[in-house]
């Protein structure tokens, strides 16, 4: 094992970890947004340091190494699959307050500013298809790492003088105004673990509580509060728990009632 793979080990530790500690605290009403910035902060810190874990980032690497002469990584895989079990058990606590990718874009989202919410989910959800299949297509076929397009690297390792680092940046600066742009649009990662969201064994619900005030699903900056949504694209940012009047809204095994 090569010294480059210890970030990426130390990475996978970091984020099997993170999640299992969320889920006990969500689990047990212990978690509030101020524990949730905590965990922000860390994990977009760590992907500063050590650029890890990125697991988008090295999602694309799959299609290119098994396209070309490269040599898909077991590692790789592993923490791929984990992740989706992960996320199918207890939900995108990953995405939510794990991948630095996304830590960084809910930090900067929280700046107050006029937000713009984006009432069509099925818009995103094209866009990020069609980007999954024109990456899997540019690896297998060109061998080329359309992320790296995206300055996702260049930008967590501070390469300011490289011209893919302001592209990244600039995701970065919508996050302000638009809910994780690069999660919703782009990331094909994020398509695997929305389906593996549609059935959570643990996920936020409503209970007996509900007097159906909305208040949740105006404040959902994804559309997924509404008593009948899927629940795709909830990255468990807690907003709704925050603002129900009657606490309504709890994190545990789904209802099937």
């Amino acid at each position: 094992m090569g010294p480059n793979n210890i970030p990426n080990l130390v990475g996978m530790a970091y984020a099997i970890i993170t999640v299992l500690i969320i889920f006990f605290l969500q689990y047990r009403e212990n978690f509030n947004r101020k524990i949730g910035v905590i965990f922000l902060g860390i994990s977009t810190t760590l992907g500063f340091l050590i650029f890890a874990p990125m697991i988008p980032h090295q999602f694309q690497n799959l299609f290119v190494q098994s396209g070309g002469k490269g040599q898909i990584l077991p590692l790789m895989i592993i923490g791929i699959l984990l992740i989706l079990t992960l996320t199918f058990i207890f939900g995108r606590i990953f995405c939510a307050y794990t991948c630095p990718i996304g830590t960084i874009q809910e930090l900067i989202y929280l700046i107050p500013s006029k937000k713009l919410k984006i009432n069509k989910k099925i818009i995103p959800t094209i866009i990020r298809f069609v980007f999954l299949i024109f990456l899997i297509l540019m690896g297998f076929l060109l061998e080329i790492r359309v992320l790296s397009y995206f300055g996702i690297k260049d930008f967590f390792t501070l390469s300011i003088g490289s011209f893919f680092f302001f592209i990244f940046f600039t995701l970065v600066l919508i996050s302000i105004f638009i809910y994780r742009p690069f999660c919703r649009f782009f990331c094909p990662y994020g398509v695997l673990l929305s389906f593996t969201s549609i059935k959570n064994v643990f996920k936020l619900r409503r209970n007996d509580n509900c007097t159906d005030c909305k208040k949740c699903e105006i404040i959902c900056p994804t559309n997924e509060a509404g008593r009948h949504n899927l629940k795709q694209e909830c990255y468990m940012c807690n907003r709704c728990i925050d603002i129900c009047p009657v606490n309504a809204i709890e994190y545990g095994l789904e209802n099937n009632k």
